[in-house]
């Protein structure tokens, strides 16, 4: 399926789909056992640009090219697949997403109304662990608190 120009792929693992065109970063991270309480994620991040904000960057042409993905259209996106329940915690398995107090994973939290888990670093792809001193990090809406 299409949405928001980015193609959404399932994977082995029915919790957990691919953003864009998968490149052998992607790949490699699609067969890591999947933890199936979350619907999970699979794409790049972006670094936080200079007002702290990460976005999701599928690869959406060929040859590869990211564009950058907000917590809307991230929103839209998991809404529209079959496989994710309402209300199911997301595990958003990319670098950067949960760097900063309004990361994307914290947008996508508010949006969906659930707990997103997202890294504040990069993301080792053999393991799908934070890597350099990151951390899983828990999000929850902020109109829970």
């Amino acid at each position: 399926m299409i949405i928001h120009g980015v193609p959404v792929f399932p994977t082995a693992f029915p919790n957990r789909v691919v953003l864009g065109y998968a490149d052998d970063t992607i790949r490699m991270a699609m067969n890591v056992p999947t933890d199936r309480v979350f619907f999970e994620v699979l794409c790049h991040g972006s670094r936080p640009n200079k007002n702290g904000k990460t976005y999701a960057v599928p690869f959406v042409t060929v040859p590869l090219r990211g564009e950058p993905i907000d917590a809307q259209k991230l929103f839209d996106i998991i809404l529209a697949c079959r496989e994710y329940r309402l209300g199911q915690p997301v595990r958003l398995l990319m670098c950067w997403v949960g760097y900063g107090p309004d990361s994307l994973a914290q947008q996508l939290a508010d949006l969906l109304g659930t707990v997103v888990l997202a890294a504040n670093e990069r993301i080792n792809v053999k393991t799908l662990e934070p890597k350099d001193g990151g951390v899983w990090l828990t999000f929850t809406p902020r109109y829970w608190k």
